[in-house]
């Protein structure tokens, strides 16, 4: 008998080793982004796999808008986190806000054109939507700088050529939208593109997701277009939070890497921290769209190439007045730089 015991306690000594003990919480933060799952994928895997609370960080919330309105209130410093497009980073530095990015998130351009399916005999190029309405989210933002880099490459005037709605963030609303035809196309991202598609109602002019689409349209086969972004204050301030919250959110990047779309799809609609995201989304529909997206998601670093692609854009179409720099834009320490 003492045997047994010895050897029931020995197991249960050894089980309680095995289960990593979970961190003091040292800091609680909130989080500012689109609902975008380009973006919010390793930030999800994140939250389900614990890895911010390994950190000793509790996300309290993330909170979701369209690019333009987080912008604001992370400029106001309402945010010292945040998920955001590129086109932001510059925006914010040229407007006063002295921005950093100190994690990469995806390593391609998120934004394709989908074009209502009624269309497909008249409108073949982007050339033929000429006089037609196309949408973006709103001004400032990711899709609109995209919208703007579809348009003008097609020798189209964004302001004149064609009708140019602003429909806000909303994956819904936009749905809707090309459901109804208030738009004829729009600049989509996740969820919007892949469920447009599959359910019939539009099909992709742009396809970022295709290689070939993304280097004549992006001009690069990569680009540095989603990021975690903090600001120089934040950093000065307590350069060890921003280091756990990338060493947290860069397990979750590496996380997505290394799992299935279906066993992703699973993890993330089951958990009671991510269910909410995946509302009214169905099992095969999320796993498609993880299948679709996952290419883009690299290793963290910060490409000086992918920035130089995305920056050239944003000058050439004239979404920003005047260029910003690699070392303004980046602080390198934690995520490290890459070609």
């Amino acid at each position: 008998m003492k045997g047994t015991r010895l050897a029931v306690w020995l197991f249960a000594a050894l089980v309680v080793l095995a289960v990593p003990a979970r961190a003091q919480v040292r800091y609680r933060v909130q989080m500012a982004g689109v609902l975008s799952y380009e973006q919010n994928l390793p930030v999800f895997a994140g939250l389900t796999q614990g890895f911010y609370e390994q950190e000793g960080v509790e996300v309290t919330r993330l909170v979701f808008g369209s690019g333009a309105a987080m912008r604001t209130a992370m400029m106001a410093k309402e945010f010292d986190f945040g998920y955001f497009a590129f086109v932001h980073v510059p925006l914010a530095r040229l407007g006063g806000s002295p921005w950093k990015v100190v994690l990469a998130l995806h390593d391609r351009e998120i934004f394709s054109l989908v074009v209502r399916n009624e269309l497909k005999d008249q409108v073949r190029r982007v050339e033929d939507l000429r006089g037609r309405a196309v949408g973006f989210s709103l001004p400032g933002a990711g899709s609109w700088m995209a919208a703007n880099v579809f348009l003008r490459r097609a020798g189209l005037d964004p302001e004149r050529d064609v009708r140019f709605l602003p429909l806000g963030a909303d994956p819904g609303v936009i749905y809707s939208a090309i459901r109804t035809g208030r738009v004829d196309a729009f600049s989509a991202w996740e969820p919007t593109t892949t469920r447009v598609l599959l359910e019939g109602l539009g099909y992709a002019l742009v396809r970022a997701w295709a290689e070939r689409d993304h280097r004549e349209w992006y001009g690069s086969d990569k680009a540095l277009s989603l990021m975690l972004v903090t600001r120089e204050d934040v950093i000065q301030r307590d350069p060890d939070l921003v280091g756990r919250i990338v060493r947290a959110t860069r397990r979750g990047l590496d996380y997505v890497r290394a799992t299935s779309p279906e066993r992703l799809a699973t993890e993330l609609m089951d958990h009671p921290r991510t269910r909410e995201y995946f509302t009214g989304l169905a099992r095969p529909f999320v796993v498609e769209m993880f299948r679709k997206i996952r290419g883009g998601f690299g290793t963290g670093c910060l490409s000086r190439r992918g920035f130089e692609a995305e920056m050239r854009l944003a000058v050439q179409y004239q979404v920003v007045r005047q260029p910003i720099t690699f070392e303004e834009f980046a602080d390198t320490r934690w995520a490290g730089a890459c070609p």
